[in-house]
């Protein structure tokens, strides 16, 4: 034969190779059956779980998702309808009613420390269920969050990608330097707990997930082929101001009070900050947003003539009205959303190193906020932008297109579709 024939021959193989790849990538893409598994509802959105929310709302526009979950003390019916749209099937498992008392949540952590002792029964009967729903369906794929790895303890022959999103570990470490000594036991049972869990979650996983690098590299040390950064994101219409001009002289915290990070942040700012910017600004106001405040809070915002709101249907009108947002966070782990929302409704941002580390991105790239590390540092770069919206009180743009440019879920979501098409495709 000749040897152009053979060349012939070799690109028309080579070209339906290139087809059948194309073509498997495609149906990857668009037809993946995703048995998606939370320890936490993903809504409502005030949650700390619209991270799942945003990613199964855009997975399901091409992919078929089915939602098991570990709900808490307040979910109800209608959370799980606001699923409906997006999934094939929504199972839920555990009590959902009364809050552990501090005994029983001792005992829990006790008792996972322990090796060979059993689950909770509701998530032994989650188990169950995963494994059943993996008998009864070809999943392409299993994704889970959560930090009880026993649940997923029996996923074999399907790729596992796990969403560790933070080193929770690393915020527990860093609230032991500022607990009490009441606290520090608890806090130290529950730090090896944690380490046990994430460490046996890096085992099993296919893949891992996380939501900034400083908390990847918190786990891991370095850059590993086994994971991906796929940040959290901004729904950019929703938090969208109307006003064109900031607030006068307004300080705004947001953010759940009954997270330990936000309630240590939200005390710092009113008893260690404050005190100092009314030396420069005597009229200056501060307004901590958001539920769950404890009375040791609300009683020291009172002392010192700042308002704490409790529960809000809407943050966006105190946004509105806020001069600058202030974040002093000493410990916690992940992306803070807070500031996300704040910075894409153009509020300028005053924050811990802490914080200004989980916006930083995948390439380098800090976010354009003020950091402060002492109650002084605070207290100056708060003033200073006290003082700058006197005189040009126009939102910031600059902060705002950081958080388009950086924090779309859309973007996120596709990432994640990657990620997982890339396994199914390896595992086949």
């Amino acid at each position: 034969m000749p040897q152009f024939a053979f060349q012939e021959s070799n690109e028309r193989i080579g070209a339906a190779e290139e087809h059948l790849r194309g073509t498997l990538h495609q149906r990857l893409e668009t037809n993946m059956r995703i048995l998606y598994v939370t320890i936490g509802f993903p809504y409502p959105l005030t949650s700390g779980y619209l991270r799942h929310y945003f990613y199964i709302r855009g997975l399901s526009e091409r992919h078929k998702v089915t939602l098991l979950s570990w709900v808490g003390r307040n979910f109800q019916s209608e959370h799980a309808e606001a699923l409906t749209p997006f999934t094939t099937q929504v199972l839920t498992f555990g009590d959902g009613v009364a809050r552990r008392s501090k005994l029983r949540e001792a005992w829990r952590v006790c008792r996972a420390l322990v090796p060979g002792v059993g689950l909770d029964r509701g998530l032994e009967e989650m188990q169950v269920a995963v494994g059943r729903c993996l008998r009864q369906e070809p999943f392409d794929v299993v994704l889970f969050s959560g930090k009880r790895p026993p649940v997923i303890a029996g996923v074999r022959d399907v790729p596992l990608v796990v969403d560790m999103c933070d080193a929770t570990s690393m915020g527990i470490r860093g609230r032991m330097r500022y607990c009490g000594p009441a606290r520090l036991l608890p806090l130290c049972l529950e730090y090896l707990q944690m380490r046990r869990v994430e460490r046996r979650l890096l085992r099993q996983a296919s893949h891992l997930l996380f939501a900034s690098c400083r908390d990847r590299d918190a786990l891991l040390g370095r850059v590993n082929a086994r994971t991906s950064i796929i940040p959290n994101g901004v729904d950019l219409d929703y938090w969208r101001r109307q006003s064109t001009e900031r607030g006068r002289d307004t300080i705004v915290m947001t953010g759940a009070m009954d997270y330990a990070p936000n309630r240590d942040a939200a005390l710092y700012l009113v008893e260690e900050v404050l005190p100092r910017v009314r030396r420069s600004v005597p009229g200056a106001r501060l307004i901590i947003v958001g539920r769950d405040a404890p009375s040791k809070l609300i009683h020291a915002a009172q002392r010192a003539g700042a308002c704490v709101t409790g529960f809000v249907e809407d943050v966006r009108p105190y946004l509105e009205q806020a001069t600058v947002s202030a974040a002093p966070l000493r410990f916690g782990a992940g992306i803070q959303n807070k500031l996300l929302e704040a910075m894409a409704m153009g509020v300028p941002v005053v924050a811990s190193p802490l914080a200004a580390e989980g916006l930083r991105t995948e390439d380098g790239e800090a976010p354009p906020i003020a950091v402060a590390g002492t109650p002084e540092e605070f207290a100056d770069l708060i003033v200073q932008r006290l003082v700058e919206a006197r005189r040009d009180p126009a939102p910031s743009i600059e902060v705002r297109r950081f958080v388009e440019q950086n924090f779309v879920w859309s973007s996120s979501t596709a990432k994640l579709e990657r990620v997982m098409a890339s396994l199914i495709g390896r595992s086949g």
